[in-house]
């Protein structure tokens, strides 16, 4: 089976482009800045900036999954796409690890922000953009 361009419709259910992980990634980012301000009003800047870490490394690797994902224009077979896919998830999982030890060990971010902030822009905004994407 060669897949060249993404495919939508009824068989699919998907609308599986880069545009899509883009936006996907903006709202991360737009999350995570508002909670940063919110955090910055009710407590102070450190723990404002450990959010808006923990937030960016959320979307960060969003667009790294996204443009490794969609780099290539030419006809793709499947097992190749799904090789690609996995490599990818991997390296996301190994660079978010990475940079969240950074920002821990090196930047000594508020732990508790910084995750909470990881969470609504990883876990969060990914269920309301599936929710809402598709609309």
């Amino acid at each position: 089976m060669n897949i060249s361009e993404p495919q939508t419709g009824p068989t699919t259910g998907s609308k599986s482009r880069p545009g899509l992980i883009a936006m996907l990634a903006v709202w991360q980012l737009l999350a995570t800045i508002i909670l940063s301000l919110i955090f910055c009003i009710i407590f102070d800047t450190r723990v404002a900036i450990s959010a808006l870490l923990g937030g960016s490394i959320a979307a960060l690797t969003s667009l790294y999954m996204a443009g490794r994902l969609f780099a290539t224009r030419n006809v793709v077979e499947a097992p190749q796409i799904l090789v690609r896919f996995y490599s990818s998830v991997v390296l996301k999982v190994l660079f978010t690890l990475a940079m969240m030890a950074i920002c821990i060990v090196f930047i000594k971010v508020s732990i508790v922000p910084f995750i909470i902030a990881y969470l609504v822009a990883a876990v969060a905004i990914n269920w309301l953009f599936l929710l809402f994407a598709e609309a």
